[in-house]
């Protein structure tokens, strides 16, 4: 039987191949009863490997990762975390600039409106009300162009903290609180890795430097942030991580820090199999680095321009042409539940179900508590001293390790088709091989044959011909006799 029909070819392939007890199938020396019994064995063998290769490979891209604590904690350094402060409030200044930019004269409900424009958190009452639900509004309403109203409240840093020292050695407070821009707009932040020029203070504590301790004045009523280095302040931060600050008070934050040590191969694994993303893995991001908290204000402004068609004054990487005016903000005020919080996909609530993941570096920060204690005496009662202390140092820290690597599944799939099939990479190189390029050998090699066999027959004919001229008695005309 020619070795180009299908029928050929697999026998052929099967008496020759290297797949264990295959060739005892193909063997026409053997009672037909012999070869089903060894059918049955080869085909419940390649079920079995089947069967674990599907589930080696669901454990590798399910649950490659294990999640444990690490409680060898001598050798650790531990940073104090990245602090924020963001202006909240500044009464002086909003009648100020009242004063100038309207008359003195202006309506009082004004000074509530820029309040709300200076220090908007996605909210705006007084400015809907008295400038956009009315019949009459104020000609002086502002109706857009909010970022300059925010330019001439908002306070630089050196107006707003001073007096920085870390362990009771001074230093420069605004080299190191960097300005930030927030969905909350501009904050100075330390030991952040978002700002433009990361420029970290070495607040390190270990077992030989057990002690931390942050301290600052602020002078102009702010919120406080405590929080990873990667991460941002937020209008959906946590309220655990805050702290608002007001004059005339002495405040203390005592917290505890937990830091996560990534495994080297977990670079090798995919995002969804680890369920966090590293710093680089940063698509489309409004920030230079990955983290939750910034996934999180790309996705509230993306929300913000199908709920509304723009963004607020204060959102990151938005053209001038894309900035909500009166009837905008409006629009948000009226969607604010739904755009100021975060909800899963499966709660029915009003808010964004937003696919951010964990950063795979963040940062388990634990408040212990906060000590707040009035200042007294008149000179005290325009500030407000700050301190963040480091409770004590951490006997644990959380530990992400690969258990299931793709060398691990290579030798899972290896070792079931060598114990199951008795079989190597070559073998199935060797399966691809017989139906592929010696199928069409064998074709080429058949034409070729036909057509050497019809050269052959043609020359063949013209030889006998040939040698039966020369063998042939000559006949003359009998006139010639």
């Amino acid at each position: 039987m020619s070795k180009t029909t299908c029928k050929a070819l697999v026998k052929d392939y099967c008496a020759n191949c290297t797949f264990a007890g295959v060739h005892f199938i193909a063997d026409d020396t053997k009672h037909w009863t012999e070869r089903i019994l060894w059918f049955v064995f080869v085909a419940l063998s390649w079920y079995g490997s089947a069967l674990l290769i599907v589930s080696a490979w669901e454990s590798f891209v399910q649950s490659p990762i294990s999640f444990g604590v690490e409680t060898t904690y001598t050798d650790w350094d531990t940073k104090l975390p990245a602090v924020a402060i963001c202006e909240s409030a500044n009464d002086d200044k909003i009648y100020n600039v009242s004063d100038t930019i309207w008359t003195p004269s202006h309506l009082l409900d004004l000074e509530d409106t820029l309040k709300e424009i200076a220090y908007f958190r996605g909210v705006s009452y007084s400015l809907v009300e008295v400038c956009h639900l009315t019949k009459n509004p104020d000609p002086n309403c502002p109706v857009s162009n909010y970022t300059n109203y925010v330019r001439l409240v908002r306070s630089d840093c050196p107006k707003i903290i001073t007096n920085c020292s870390y362990n009771s050695k001074p230093f420069d407070c605004c080299n190191f609180f960097q300005p930030i821009d927030t969905d909350i707009g501009t904050c100075f932040i330390i030991n952040s890795i978002q700002t433009k020029k990361p420029k970290p203070y070495p607040m390190i504590s270990n077992m030989q430097e057990k002690y931390g301790k942050l301290s600052f004045v602020i002078t102009i009523p702010s919120m406080m942030y405590t929080l990873g280095e990667d991460e941002v302040p937020t209008v959906t931060t946590l309220q655990s991580s805050t702290l608002k600050i007001q004059l005339g008070a002495n405040y203390s934050r005592q917290l505890t820090i937990r830091n996560i040590e990534n495994d080297p191969l977990i670079v090798d694994t995919t995002p969804e199999q680890r369920a966090c993303r590293f710093h680089h893995e940063n698509k489309d991001g409004l920030y230079p680095k990955y983290s939750y908290s910034a996934c999180t204000v790309l996705c509230r402004k993306k929300g913000q321009l199908d709920t509304c068609g723009c963004n607020d004054h204060f959102m990151l990487g938005t053209k001038e042409s894309e900035r909500c005016n009166l009837s905008g903000i409006a629009c948000l005020h009226s969607f604010a539940s739904q755009l100021t919080t975060l909800k899963p996909h499966w709660a029915n609530r009003p808010g964004l179900a937003c696919s951010c993941v964990a950063s795979c570096d963040e940062t388990e920060i634990t408040v212990i508590k906060d000590v707040v204690v009035s200042n007294k005496g008149k000179a005290n009662r325009k500030r407000a001293f700050v301190e963040l202390v480091l409770a004590y140092l951490p006997t644990e820290r959380f530990k992400r390790n690969v258990v299931r690597s793709r060398l691990d599944l290579v030798v899972s799939i290896g070792g079931t088709t060598g114990l199951f099939l008795g079989a190597s990479i070559l073998s199935f190189v060797e399966l691809i091989f017989n139906f592929s390029v010696r199928f069409a050998n064998n074709i080429l090699m058949k034409i070729d044959q036909r057509n050497n066999n019809g050269i052959t027959s043609k020359y063949d004919t013209i030889n006998n011909h040939q040698e039966k001229s020369k063998n042939a008695t000559p006949i003359y005309p009998q006139y010639f006799f």
